[in-house]
């Protein structure tokens, strides 16, 4: 018994009650993970160098383009800030030149003020020197007063181409002078007498008298009566339809003539067929009269004759075609604008007058009398 067989030697004697453990082996999946996580630490560290080295590769690339807009962002606020200043001392440059400019107004202006203050002044002084010398001479005054009048015509004829108003200041002058009883003075109103003769010679019209016709007319013209056709139409009897069946074909030749007799009707034509005017057309055919004879009135103030006489013209062809022909107060306006077509309303050439040359030779003979006194 002492002697154990070779399988028995190598047999751990056990208690009988111990439970068999079977033997430890390492887990297959111990050894994975921890090559995975190796792996994924080797992998992340190779993504940050690449990472970094493709950082470094970008700027490298951009570097130089970089450099670049840098100095271009330079050169850019550097031109700005030249420009801002250049502007800046352009804008005090014209500042100050305006300034300038304004003093040099408000010295001129002075300076223009001065003379004409100065030159007022003379003027003031030569009056009262004047007045002076008049006060007490009733003579100097009246020449005065001539010297006014005759200035005061030659305005009338060749600005305002007043003729009557000219001939009415000319009046004046001829009066004052044959106040003064200056046989001196004789030649001035042997002018005066000469320009009056040559006005009257000519054929221009009486701008007032004319003024008034044409707006005596123009109200005329709103209450004028008007060529109306106002003849009834002469209505047929009608023949009546009867009750009896038998006549249809009767009642329906009857129904069709009534039917073309109410839209039709022929008889004589009349005169005054070819007007009939609505209210709309009434106004305005009276305003197309008054137009035409404000319009005349407009030329003759301008002397233009061409323009007067179409506008009376066409003022009498409105009042012949729409107004009644046969009533006094249209016949009365007819007349008129007969009367007022025979008027010449453009001046013809005017001549200088005379009596104002004539006295100014007559005051500086007196002057030149008077110095050598």
């Amino acid at each position: 018994m002492s002697e154990l067989s070779p399988a028995l030697n190598n047999e751990v004697i056990r208690p009988a009650n111990e439970a068999k453990v079977p033997p430890v082996t390492p887990s297959p999946a111990i050894r994975p993970r921890a090559s995975g996580s190796t792996v994924l630490a080797v992998i992340s560290l190779l993504v940050a160098l690449g990472s970094a080295v493709l950082v470094g590769w970008f700027f490298y690339i951009w570097q130089p383009q970089l450099a670049a807009l840098q100095q271009q962002q330079q050169t850019l606020s550097n031109q700005q800030q030249t420009q801002t200043t250049l502007f800046q001392s352009k804008q005090l440059e014209l500042q100050q030149e305006m300034q300038q400019q304004l003093v040099d107004v408000v010295a001129n202006w002075d300076s223009k003020a001065q003379q004409q203050a100065e030159q007022n002044q003379l003027e003031l002084n030569k009056l009262q020197l004047q007045l002076e010398q008049q006060s007490g001479n009733v003579k100097g005054w009246q020449l005065l007063e001539v010297e006014y009048f005759l200035r005061l015509a030659e305005q009338k004829l060749f600005l305002e181409q007043n003729v009557s108003g000219v001939a009415q200041v000319l009046d004046l002058a001829d009066q004052r002078l044959k106040q003064m009883q200056d046989a001196s003075l004789v030649a001035v109103r042997e002018a005066i007498s000469q320009d009056k003769h040559m006005l009257s010679e000519l054929n221009t019209p009486d701008m007032h008298q004319l003024h008034l016709t044409l707006s005596n007319l123009r109200q005329q013209s709103q209450t004028l009566p008007l060529r109306q056709s106002e003849r009834a139409m002469d209505n047929q009897s009608e023949e009546e339809v009867t009750d009896d069946a038998a006549d249809w074909q009767s009642n329906l030749q009857l129904y069709w003539g009534n039917f073309w007799r109410g839209l039709v009707q022929v008889r004589a034509s009349l005169p005054e067929d070819g007007v009939s005017l609505t209210a709309e057309q009434q106004i305005s055919v009276r305003n197309t009269l008054t137009q035409q004879l404000l319009l005349a009135e407009l030329a003759a103030m301008q002397h233009n004759q061409a323009v007067y006489a179409a506008a009376i013209q066409q003022s009498a062809d409105s009042l012949q075609r729409y107004f009644a022909a046969t009533e006094p107060a249209v016949q009365l306006m007819a007349d008129d604008l007969i009367a007022l077509s025979a008027l010449q309303v453009s001046l013809p050439l005017l001549a200088p007058l005379k009596s104002p040359q004539l006295f100014e030779a007559y005051r500086q003979g007196t002057a030149a009398a008077e110095l050598a006194l």
